[in-house]
């Protein structure tokens, strides 16, 4: 069933998860996971690397302005993307209750990229983004 024009003006349609999964990624490479150029609300990310322990920072631009979270992530543990509502800057836990206590971003453009920025190994890099669009 399609939207009339208006209510797709009014309404966020969720998308399909935005998915990268990076093998052997190149350190302080950063690999983009999401782009979208018109009005987009991201409701979560997570991030994850596995086989090695490495430092993860993930970049979040919203309209221009640049949210950035930095985590030393262990081996396949699922981490959570928080924007801070308290703070500047994107909070990265491994607590994926913490949602809770931040809010979604929404802006005309949002691009998401993760990189790692240790080189202990080869480990797959990945990232997810669960968003919506108009």
């Amino acid at each position: 069933m399609s939207l009339d024009k208006k209510t797709r003006m009014l309404t966020f349609v969720h998308q399909p998860d935005a998915v990268l999964a990076q093998e052997s990624p190149v350190q302080n490479t950063w690999y983009t996971v999401l782009n979208v150029t018109r009005d987009c609300r991201v409701y979560g990310v997570t991030a994850l690397v596995w086989t090695t322990d490495e430092t993860i920072e993930v970049r979040v631009t919203v309209d221009g302005n640049v949210l950035v979270g930095v985590v030393d992530a262990t081996h396949t543990t699922y981490y959570y993307v928080h924007h801070k509502l308290y703070a500047e800057g994107l909070a990265i836990d491994g607590n994926p209750f913490l949602l809770g206590k931040y809010g979604p971003l929404e802006g005309r453009s949002i691009k998401v990229e993760i990189r790692k920025t240790t080189a202990a190994g080869s480990g797959i890099l990945e990232c997810r983004v669960n968003y919506a669009k108009r």
